[in-house]
């Protein structure tokens, strides 16, 4: 008897610890640095350095102009920052979270990178004009909307965008579940991390669905790729 195993469905509804108002600002302090370990070590800050590094080619004096979406701790921009720095590659990021405690986390742990602007926005719809930044980039973002919010973001980066834009988030499914869950609670005593950790994953999109999105969205040129410890990009160059 051969068993058919269909694909793990997305899991609609949930809401995560970290998007609730009654969170300490040590428990949320504990959770980003969380985050910043698990970007550093699967995957998620070298699934941007090398996608970030194919768009932008040569190096260039000119500022390159970066817009990160829900930068959480700023892990992102200040990886960005420190592999531009080695390549003396002028960068101007601006770090959008609409949450003031992580934003003042995000602010202490900053204050050593001058390129890193933060602020406070919602990423719905962008507050920017158009064309504004060489590059816009979402990372461990997607998971947390619906379809529709994602299809809308899609269309928002690309609106402010003028080179291209990243997606880079989870790739859901049973052994990345599993995995995940497993790693959250060696790691971390954090319930935020324990709780979040395992429900990103299966909030998380497949390549065809975000194929699909993207479709609607409008967007050209787009590549989705698959990397180590279940991460998915969606990469889109502007004309």
């Amino acid at each position: 008897m051969v068993t058919i195993r269909l694909p793990l469905p997305r899991l609609q509804g949930a809401a995560e610890l970290l998007d609730r108002q009654n969170n300490s600002d040590e428990e949320i302090r504990e959770n980003l640095r969380d985050l910043e370990r698990l970007n550093r070590y699967f995957g998620g800050v070298r699934t941007v350095l090398v996608h970030l590094g194919r768009m932008v080619g040569e190096p260039s004096q000119t500022p390159l102009t970066i817009l990160d979406i829900a930068t959480g701790g700023a892990d992102i921009p200040r990886a960005i920052c420190r592999w531009a720095r080695k390549r003396k590659l002028p960068v101007a990021i601006e770090a959008v979270d609409q949450n003031d405690q992580v934003l003042a986390a995000a602010a202490d742990w900053s204050i050593d990178f001058p390129e890193i602007r933060l602020r406070q926005a919602h990423a719905l719809p962008l507050p920017y004009p158009d064309r504004s930044f060489d590059y816009v980039i979402a990372s461990l973002f997607f998971h947390h909307l619906n379809e529709a919010e994602g299809i809308l973001l899609l269309r928002e980066m690309a609106r402010v965008a003028r080179r291209g834009l990243l997606v880079n988030d989870l790739l859901r499914s049973r052994l990345a579940c599993l995995l995940t869950a497993m790693t959250t609670r060696l790691l971390s005593d954090n319930r935020l991390t324990r709780h979040d950790g395992p429900l990103s994953v299966l909030r998380g999109f497949r390549p065809e669905e975000l194929r699909r999105m993207a479709t609607e969205a409008g967007l050209t040129n787009v590549r989705l790729s698959r990397h180590l410890w279940f991460r998915i990009a969606l990469v889109s160059s502007q004309a």
